[in-house]
């Protein structure tokens, strides 16, 4: 595993922009989130192996028309996890997680069972692994589509409506090439489209050819699919006060230059010296985001914590500040714990 190790601490650079003509000055940080699906730090090469079976034509499609009964329609979904497969590999390969990614895009499995999943023994995890120089199998083995196609009539607003949803379930099972025994992960994802217009076909054209809709929707399991097995980027708010007082003022001039080491010193001191509860909670939020930019995500808390308990004492509380600091202890609390995954998955331990 290679370029995001050490970096699941840092976030992105810091850009400070006017929310409103509030005293809020809203910033946006890049924090690394771990994968649902953790691999071994050890491991360097991974083989991604199309397992399916190809589901039924007649399987899962169904059209609702207007005055009409649901009707089950046959629809080929036989090169689904071949698209899927192959998002997936191009994905892996962009983010320079493992050293190699080998696809093997077309199915390997010789069954016409649908229904039951057919695992490697340790035999094929071992002759694979040997065969592709891999130290791990990522092997996807079933892909599910549920497709309904839906019209309706607003009456309310004389128009037409139409609607495509999208269910795709995917199975998947890893390997090591040194213990066989497979690890099992399932997802589910939705995709949706809809239609309207006073024309009823009109709105129906508006849907797009139900077998490219299903295609489009493999490939965006396929592209999604990389955050449940590399840890990824996300970018999440945060906002700072900057109220009238002084030396808020201050800490805040420092902020613009990222001298966050001034700020929080500004920051205490006018927690310290002031007796209002509405001010010691803004300088206390502020003190956590910048404890949580410089990675200590334990002074954070305790912060973050000093603030939420500061405004409890209000006579007064202002909902949204007291909505903002809830949410945001929720989000240290899974960042702390999100951290100590991060490192195992990036073999930092």
């Amino acid at each position: 595993m290679n370029t995001l190790k050490t970096k699941f601490i840092s976030l992105g650079l810091v850009v400070i922009l006017l929310s409103s003509c509030t005293n809020l000055l809203y910033t946006s940080l890049d924090v690394l989130r771990p994968a649902k699906v953790a691999f071994d730090a050890d491991v360097h090469n991974l083989l991604l192996v199309n397992n399916t079976v190809v589901q039924p034509v007649e399987y899962g499609h169904t059209t609702q028309l207007i005055n009409q009964n649901p009707k089950k329609v046959l629809i080929n979904t036989d090169s689904l996890s071949i698209f899927c497969v192959s998002a997936l590999s191009d994905e892996m390969q962009s983010k320079d997680f493992f050293t190699k990614v080998t696809p093997i895009i077309n199915s390997i499995n010789s069954s016409e069972n649908f229904s039951a999943k057919q695992l490697f023994n340790s035999e094929k995890v071992k002759s694979l692994c040997n065969e592709y120089d891999a130290d791990v199998i990522l092997s996807l083995d079933k892909i599910k589509v549920n497709d309904d196609l839906n019209e309706y009539y607003d009456n309310e607003f004389s128009r037409y409506l139409a609607s495509l949803e999208v269910k795709i379930e995917t199975e998947w099972s890893v390997y090591y090439k040194n213990n066989s025994r497979a690890r099992l992960e399932q997802f589910k994802d939705t995709l949706y489209w809809e239609g309207e217009d006073y024309g009823r076909t009109r709105a129906m054209n508006q849907l797009p050819v139900r077998s490219d809709a299903l295609i489009d929707a493999a490939i965006t399991v396929g592209r999604n699919s990389i955050n449940r097995f590399v840890p990824y980027w996300e970018k999440t708010d945060r906002y700072f006060y900057n109220p009238s007082n002084k030396v808020m003022k201050q800490a805040m001039d420092s902020v613009y230059v990222k001298n966050w080491t001034f700020a929080i010193d500004l920051w205490k001191s006018a927690f310290e010296k002031t007796k209002s509860n509405w001010l010691k909670s803004q300088a206390a939020n502020n003190i956590a985001i910048a404890y949580e930019i410089l990675g200590d995500l334990d002074k954070a808390f305790e912060y973050a914590a000093t603030s939420y308990t500061s405004l409890e004492e209000l006579t007064l509380v202002d909902y949204d500040a007291y909505v903002r600091i809830v949410n945001y202890l929720s989000e240290l609390n899974q960042r702390r714990k999100d951290v100590k995954l991060l490192k195992v998955q990036l073999g930092e331990n």
